[in-house]
């Protein structure tokens, strides 16, 4: 009897426990991809909310009575009536190499069925940018395989470049184009063809395209070799 008192004194001196306080609200209202929550009066702007489905969202609309928040995810999965608490985190996506040859949402969560995402670090979205000295000068060229641009209008890295025009007229062709021709550059550089070379890695985002579109932008990225130098993320 001894011992096993012995055992059970030695188990509750190890026992370590944690708490965390989190504040619980209920949907009030969801629609066009936004909820509408009551009794979330600690939260902060721009924190990350857990719904009972297990969905995200964002606070973004800060009332006295109800806090307004986008839903990071399938809408669908969130109703009204549902439990809605704070992570006490601000929006963090996970950032890494891990993430190259995937397809995953607007958080950073994987859609494309392979397992999951073992990021080695999460970066805020919302984060200060780096000063101009701080910043390496543009001194490199961004070859896009379209010698119409590439002689004309080059583009640098580390530079912006707006790609514009009506719908159908060969936007997402253009920027596929350009992801190709990088993944071909970072074979090139891999083996040894080109000197100082260091790897372009490309992100490819669908926004507001259909699962078809996103589909068929993976399917040629794959079939040309792009896809294990590029992430797609799909925002709906």
């Amino acid at each position: 009897m001894s011992s096993i008192l012995e055992e059970i004194e030695t188990q509750i001196a190890g026992l370590k426990t944690s708490t965390s306080k989190s504040n619980v609200g209920v949907i009030r209202e969801t629609g066009d991809g936004v909820a509408r929550i009551e009794g979330l009066s600690d939260v902060m702007l721009n924190e990350m909310i857990e719904f009972s489905s297990g969905v995200f969202g964002l606070a973004l609309n800060l009332e006295e009575t109800e806090v307004g928040a986008i839903i990071l995810g399938d809408t669908t999965r969130v109703m009204e009536g549902d439990e809605a608490r704070t992570t006490g985190k601000l929006l963090q996506v996970p950032v890494g190499k891990a993430l190259l040859g995937r397809v995953v949402n607007t958080i950073g969560e994987p859609l494309d069925g392979k397992g999951p995402i073992n990021a080695e670090a999460s970066y805020p979205l919302e984060k200060i940018a780096p000063g101009v000295i701080k910043r390496r000068s543009v001194n490199q060229p961004v070859q896009t395989g379209i010698m119409a641009i590439d002689a004309m209008v080059p583009i640098g890295r580390g530079q912006r470049e707006l790609i514009i025009g009506d719908r159908a007229t060969g936007k997402s062709a253009i920027a596929l184009d350009a992801i190709i021709s990088q993944a071909r550059l970072n074979k090139a550089g891999e083996e040894g063809q080109l000197k100082d070379f260091r790897p372009l890695y490309c992100i490819y985002v669908a926004i507001g395209q259909k699962s078809s579109n996103v589909a068929r932008a993976l399917a040629v990225l794959e079939a040309n070799g792009a896809m294990p130098y590029t992430t797609i993320v799909s925002a709906p």
